[in-house]
């Protein structure tokens, strides 16, 4: 008898503990379904559209960043922060539903910082949001054609392909 009570004694703190663990873990889980509110505020910001004064601030910063940009080209601070507020003005775009201004911009962004992913990213996105079967420019021109090599010569006319002889196979 006295076995089963030391088994016992012994079993209640570890009940004790996971008791307290699982009512731990389910406050937790309850927390984060309970209170959502600031990734819902975060979510909010990105997708509201910006206040025209911060589109207004927003082309002042670009505007003065460029001009330090043609004084100083090999400055990459200035083309990186240049590229970062073409992001921030690509967004407030796009969150206001002006999906072309905001592929525009994104595609300047790339061409100050080609390896910039928050501009790589939402150019893809962009473009497949406006249909990116229709690939144009920055300027409205079309995709140039792909090269097919062997097609034409320098003249325009058919390239000439070989004739197998008879005796190659």
């Amino acid at each position: 008898m006295q076995i089963i009570s030391r088994k016992r004694r012994a079993a209640v703190p570890a009940l004790t503990l996971l008791v307290a663990l699982c009512a731990l873990q389910a406050g937790c889980r309850g927390q984060k379904s309970a209170n959502p509110a600031p990734n819902q505020t975060a979510n909010a910001q990105q997708a509201a559209p910006a206040a025209p004064e911060d589109i207004a601030q927003l082309d002042a910063d670009i505007d003065r960043l460029e001009k330090q940009a043609e004084r100083n080209p090999a400055d990459e601070e200035t083309q990186d922060e240049l590229a970062r507020v073409y992001v921030r003005r690509a967004k407030a775009e796009q969150g206001g539903g002006r999906y072309q201004e905001a592929l525009t911009d994104y595609q300047r962004a790339l061409r100050h910082d080609p390896d910039n992913e928050e501009a790589q990213g939402g150019a893809a996105a962009m473009d497949q949001q406006l249909g990116g079967d229709k690939q144009e420019d920055e300027n409205g021109a079309p995709a140039p054609l792909p090269i097919t090599p062997n097609v034409a010569d320098e003249e325009g006319k058919p390239a000439a392909t070989p004739t197998p002889k008879k005796g190659d196979k």
